[in-house]
């Protein structure tokens, strides 16, 4: 049993902290905390402790995307992409899939992995649009595609900031971009949340948080997505 085995999430959160800012100072660290803190995160859907993860790692994260060699050729913000990575790390290695990795280096490197997955994918997408413009698709079916990606990357920024909670934005998520039912996302994240009620109580909650938004409203004044 290490000693990061019996710390509170708060406890190992600071430690983690401390512990990466010895790294990246280039000195020695001890990455068992960090380790812990993903392994509560992912292994056993903590939500503070995921939480924690994303205030630590995040700016890692979006320093990645800067460093990848085709992020300047996409024209998106880093984190669009960073969020994207986050998004796919999550539902990668949630729940026993995080049994596989038995170290930090490991769990990072999946990470940075899922960081040059997101920016590739957009690379093959802009190309596929590339392609079907140059066969002959006419470009006016292509424009409003391009307005609805740009329209979604600025609405996700601006629901990032107003739910702060990870679990909140993975509630979103599910309910403004996968389009899922209550029972659907009970199904699939079995460990945030038990039952459908639990899932339409947060939902109200959100939503009347995002009504709120000015920018929002003008978004979906003619959608029933935020009612």
């Amino acid at each position: 049993m290490s000693a990061a085995d019996g710390m509170s999430v708060n406890d190992l959160g600071q430690r983690c902290t401390e512990e990466t800012h010895k790294f990246n100072r280039r000195v020695n660290y001890d990455p068992q905390y960090c380790f812990e803190l993903f392994r509560r995160a992912l292994g056993t859907s903590d939500s503070e402790a995921l939480t924690f993860l994303w205030q630590i790692y995040e700016r890692q994260v979006v320093s990645w995307v800067y460093s990848h060699g085709s992020f300047k050729h996409t024209g998106e913000e880093a984190e669009f992409f960073a969020h994207q990575a986050l998004i796919n790390f999550y539902f990668a290695l949630r729940g026993d899939k995080m049994d596989r990795f038995t170290s930090l280096q490991r769990v990072l490197a999946y990470l940075k992995a899922c960081v040059h997955t997101a920016v590739m994918q957009y690379i093959r997408d802009q190309k596929a649009d590339m392609n079907r413009s140059i066969n002959g698709v006419e470009e006016q079916s292509l424009t409003p595609d391009l307005h609805i990606r740009l329209d979604m990357v600025e609405t996700w920024q601006r629901v990032e900031i107003l739910l702060p909670d990870h679990r909140d934005r993975v509630l979103a998520h599910c309910i403004l971009v996968q389009r899922l039912k209550p029972r659907e996302i009970v199904k699939e994240f079995p460990d945030l949340w038990q039952n459908e009620r639990e899932i339409s109580v947060a939902s109200f909650r959100i939503r009347r948080i995002l009504r709120r938004d000015g920018s929002l409203q003008r978004r979906y004044e003619n959608s029933d997505d935020l009612n």
